[in-house]
């Protein structure tokens, strides 16, 4: 037994589990940009090589090209290519994370503007924003502006509250 270093580690051919073929090994052990060539004598299975290239891809979370190579019959080309899905996964989450975001602060707005409303009963948009600025100074105040008249557009929608001369007040029901 004996210490392996990094770099000798990364030169080792690892095999899979179970009784996984020479070629299927080659291919799971394949680093980004790098290519393989299966020629008719190594391949003796009767479906070609890309039914084994999207079960890799599938079950080792890997991106890999696969075509047969013209003028040559029965040669196969594989490349291991640079994981696009994974920088995708990061924009989505990203992207999700700021969604989450954006929809949190607009229900404090909502909170906070119909609380306002509450107690003072009638209020200019303007002074309403400027307080929504106010009590969420860490958001960017051109979003708060964007989702508050999103709010009050809405609310106005439902019939919560009424827009007269740039106030709203909430309106009087009649039972």
């Amino acid at each position: 037994m004996r210490k392996l270093s990094a770099d000798e580690f990364d030169q080792l051919s690892i095999k899979g589990k179970g009784r996984s073929s020479h070629l299927f090994n080659s291919i799971v052990n394949l680093k980004v940009g790098e290519a393989l060539l299966i020629e008719k004598k190594d391949w003796n299975r009767k479906a070609g090589p890309s039914t084994l290239v999207r079960y890799i891809e599938k079950n080792h979370k890997m991106k890999l090209a696969c075509a047969s190579i013209s003028g040559e019959e029965g040669a196969w080309a594989i490349k291991r290519i640079d994981e696009e899905n994974k920088t995708i996964q990061v924009i989505n989450s990203v992207k999700k994370a700021s969604d989450i975001e954006r929809l949190q602060l607009k229900s404090d707005l909502v909170v906070f503007y119909l609380g306002r409303m509450a107690f003072q009963k009638i209020e200019r948009i303007d002074d309403s924003i400027k307080a929504a600025i106010v009590q969420f100074w860490k958001a960017d105040p051109i979003l708060i502006t964007e989702l508050f008249h999103e709010i009050t557009k809405s609310l106005s929608d439902q019939g919560h509250i009424v827009i007269e001369n740039e106030k709203t007040y909430i309106p009087l029901r009649k039972n």
